[in-house]
């Protein structure tokens, strides 16, 4: 199929019908089209029932909305007013993401986010997959649905875009996501053999899953590759284009959970585990997302110990998200406010005892106090020891060594704002040459937005997902050795660091 955006417009003249021609309407329809190439080409039964009205109400010339899937062109609206837009999603498990795109002039016209409200079911998937198995799954799906339907709501009447001209999602979610958007039951996911209901992608219409657009609009559900690498991380591969990739390349998806892909044009693994919630607000009590009143930055002076925050908005700070407490952490280890373990120096200014517990305080004013105590931060060094544990194995199983890496992709919380300096001397990150790391904010969203923009990306999809090979992480022997010299800021052995 040629480069068209998921959704494109068309038109088109039919010859009429005469007592030379008693051809039928979907006929004549169907054969003018397949002579613009537009074949195979399916014709719903709601717009078959509307065509003979819509083709004498227009003389025999229409303005189509068509749709691509992967194995024929839809007709999506048969006398449409020409503004053709889609909608790419990011399902998060904590923050749900979407772009609104012109599909005509092929551009990004804005990016809205919002809280999943399937929180309150609990902060992780395998909380709410939980949930399901005991009956309130329906709910989950509904709180997923008026989360995404609310969120496009707000981003269309922002902009002054009709939702019936939205004629295209691509939706791209961690495997439970996924599931719940599509209504498809999540319980034997989180059980022994941790079994998924599809592994390939979807195409669906919107009516199908609930979201208040065009009736026929075109969904895309990206592929997982997993229980627990889905369809999220095949949308990155294909923003930082793995498949074209000659050397081989890592890339990290950090959140809640770790995902890792290594690979290239020729192979993939895929692997995931959890990180902790170091870096989305639930490592300490002050602990926030990237949001306005949140500490994004943080900068120690070596003189006098005196703090310089940075606020994502200004103002006073409400709390520290993940971006704040990597540098802040790096901070209090370059300037020895902590030693290797995390250990405060209580002789040190800002080191308070609170409830006989060490503590830092990170930003103090009438009324308000924020700390990061030692045992959070112990949590955090769990977090981190974990992502890199996961990093340095998985790229030791395959016979190599993070030296020989072409480009380390960073995305998720760690791709959105982080000093790469600050996560490279605590140890996070690997010690190699800052070029090399690229960070890619929301790769998931990004690798939507471009299916959006260009529908042959569909193959590209199938190709990605036939080179990966998932590795149980957990079951390395390595795992643990690396996992506790990494407790320490940067590691015991810094030379694993550099590989």
């Amino acid at each position: 199929m040629p480069h068209r955006p998921l959704a494109f417009g068309i038109t088109v003249s039919l010859p009429k019908p005469s007592s030379q021609d008693r051809g039928a309407d979907a006929d004549r329809f169907i054969t003018e089209l397949e002579k613009r190439g537009i074949h195979p080409l399916h014709v719903p039964l709601d717009v078959m029932q509307r065509l003979p009205y819509e083709m004498r109400r227009n003389n025999f010339t229409l303005d189509l909305v068509i749709g691509c899937t992967d194995t024929a062109y839809v007709v999506l609206e048969l006398n449409s007013s020409g503004a053709i837009y889609g909608i790419a999603l990011d399902i998060g498990t904590t923050t749900i993401e979407c772009a609104l795109l012109d599909l005509n002039a092929r551009k990004n016209i804005a990016v809205l986010e919002t809280i999943n409200l399937q929180a309150r079911y609990g902060a992780d998937v395998l909380a709410r997959a939980q949930m399901a198995m005991v009956g309130e799954g329906d709910d989950l799906v509904r709180l997923l649905r008026e989360t995404l339907n609310c969120l496009i709501r707000e981003v269309c009447d922002t902009h002054h875009v009709a939702r019936q001209h939205v004629y295209a999602l691509a939706v791209a979610g961690n495997t439970i996501m996924s599931h719940f958007f599509l209504g498809f039951d999540v319980s034997h996911i989180p059980i022994a053999p941790h079994t998924p209901v599809v592994g390939q992608a979807v195409f669906c219409s919107s009516r199908d899953v609930g979201i208040f657009v065009h009736r026929n609009a075109l969904v895309y559900v990206f592929p997982n590759a997993g229980s627990y690498v889905g369809g999220d991380i095949i949308s990155g591969m294909v923003a930082i284009g793995v498949h074209k990739q000659t050397a081989p390349v890592l890339f990290l998806d950090v959140g809640t959970n770790v995902e890792i892909m290594l690979g290239c044009k020729e192979w993939i693994m895929v692997g995931a585990g959890a990180a902790g919630p170091a870096l989305e607000g639930g490592i300490s009590g002050i602990g926030r997302r990237a949001e306005p009143g949140s500490i994004s930055h943080v900068v120690i002076d070596g003189q006098t110990d005196e703090m310089h925050l940075t606020v994502i908005s200004g103002g006073e700070p409400k709390g520290i998200c993940g971006s704040g407490l990597i540098d802040l952490v790096s901070e209090l280890y370059t300037k020895g406010i902590i030693d290797a373990a995390g250990k405060f120096d209580r002789s040190r200014k800002g080191v308070v005892l609170r409830d006989g517990v060490a503590s830092y305080q990170v930003f103090r004013s009438p009324g308000k106090e924020l700390l990061l105590s030692e045992h959070e931060l112990q949590n955090f060094l769990r977090s981190k020891a974990a992502m890199f544990a996961f990093l340095f194995v998985f790229i030791k199983s395959v016979g190599m060594r993070i030296s020989d890496l072409n480009k380390v992709y960073v995305s998720g919380a760690l791709g959105c704002g982080i000093n790469l300096e600050s996560a490279v001397n605590i140890g996070m990150l690997p010690d190699i040459k800052k070029e090399k790391i690229v960070p890619i904010g929301n790769s998931s969203l990004s690798g939507a937005t471009m299916l959006l923009l260009n529908s042959s990306l569909v193959d590209d999809v199938k190709q990605i997902r036939a080179l990966i090979t998932y590795r149980q992480m957990s079951e390395d022997p390595d795992l643990l050795n690396v996992l506790q010299g990494a407790l320490f800021i940067p590691h015991t052995d810094p030379e694993l660091l550099k590989g």
